[in-house]
């Protein structure tokens, strides 16, 4: 009787591990585009994505420095650097996403609508005619120029929600954004009522819940900081014309701009309703995980570049801005969601959480 016993206490974990399986691993990480070769960190993902055919992976804008796909003398170099990114990932077997930021609409300057058009066409047609991608053709936004949401179905478990988030940022009156005929104002709330509706049909399923914007919700980097008092000059004195006239573009991009803290309050509002969300993003040169109210929020922008965290003004379970790295989300049968993450000065993975049980 005692050698069942102890039979059985050593077999149990054993059987519990080969129950307990993985759905799903998803890879991120942004900001990847800063030169023609690309990054060790990128290479280091696409390494470990394409030994795990089951299996998604999403780049979280700035695919383009410095100002996207561009045009004239700067067109072939800024071709050839998505282009570059696109290659390691020919032989992956699982899905693609990829998503633009501030920089793929060319710094959030006048040309930035007809530039991230032109960085969906040459992204879908590349990984159409060379890769075999289970999404080849189709990596890119259906909409590019819309804000989304447009949903990705990574597993019958796994929901994956894309946001430009770029969008509600980058229209001004001589900044053209695509619209679906209404106004701006319209437009941006139909987005969010589209989101909201996806996120609870998802979470009515009992499914893993991604959402997927280049901006953060929450960072302790440069664009966490206030820069007064020219914040305050831009936004509440007669020197806001030049906002209106699109000419803030170094200050909408800071969490505490008044557009861009409106669009946080929303997405907030709209993840707080469902527990257990996760809110994936780059912009941030740097790694950072947060939590609020049982959702998840992650900065992952350390694809190709780094930037120093400045301030701890939001409590942070992880930051690392010391190497270029990504993080792996791992779903499990049992309800587990597990986050890694890996970088490059530590050759593979340095830390790890269970972030939930669902």
């Amino acid at each position: 009787m005692l050698r069942l016993t102890l039979i059985a206490l050593f077999l149990a974990p054993i059987l519990h591990a080969q129950q307990d399986s993985v759905l799903h691993t998803l890879f991120f990480t942004g900001d990847t585009g800063k030169d023609t070769i690309p990054s060790e960190a990128l290479f280091l993902l696409a390494f470990e994505a394409i030994d795990n055919p089951k299996s998604s992976v999403v780049l979280l804008g700035d695919n383009v420095y410095p100002a996207g796909i561009e045009k004239g003398s700067g067109k072939a170099r800024s071709e050839r650097i998505l282009t570059a990114q696109l290659e390691l990932f020919s032989t992956y077997q699982g899905n693609l996403s990829i998503i633009p930021g501030n920089h793929d609409w060319s710094a959030g300057k006048a040309s930035g609508l007809n530039a991230v058009k032109r960085q969906a066409e040459l992204a879908n047609n590349f990984t159409r005619g060379n890769s075999i991608l289970k999404n080849s053709g189709a990596v890119y936004f259906a909409n590019p120029g819309m804000p989304g949401p447009e949903l990705r179905e990574l597993h019958p478990k796994v929901s994956l929600i894309l946001l430009d988030t770029q969008w509600w940022l980058q229209h001004d009156l001589f900044h053209n954004v695509a619209h679906d005929g209404k106004r701006i104002q319209e437009t941006s709330a139909d987005a969010l009522q589209a989101l909201e509706k996806l996120v609870a049909e998802a979470e009515q399923q009992k499914k893993f819940v991604i959402l997927a914007g280049h901006h953060p919700i929450f960072t302790n980097g440069k664009h966490g900081q206030r820069k007064e008092p020219f914040r305050f000059l831009f936004t509440y004195t007669p020197l806001r014309i030049f906002g209106l006239l699109g000419l803030d573009r170094y200050f909408v991009q800071d969490i505490h701009h008044r557009r861009y803290n409106k669009l946080r309050r929303e997405v907030r509002k709209i993840l707080s309703r469902h527990p257990q969300s996760i809110y994936i993003s780059g912009h941030e040169h740097n790694m950072q995980y947060f939590s609020e109210q049982q959702t998840h929020y992650f900065v992952s922008g350390s694809g190709a570049k780094r930037s120093p965290i400045l301030r701890y003004r939001y409590p942070a379970h992880f930051m690392d801005d010391q190497q270029t790295g990504f993080f792996k989300l791992l779903f499990y049968a049992s309800g587990k969601a597990e986050v890694q993450a890996f970088g490059v000065r530590d050759r593979g993975e340095f830390w790890s959480k269970v972030l939930f049980y669902k």
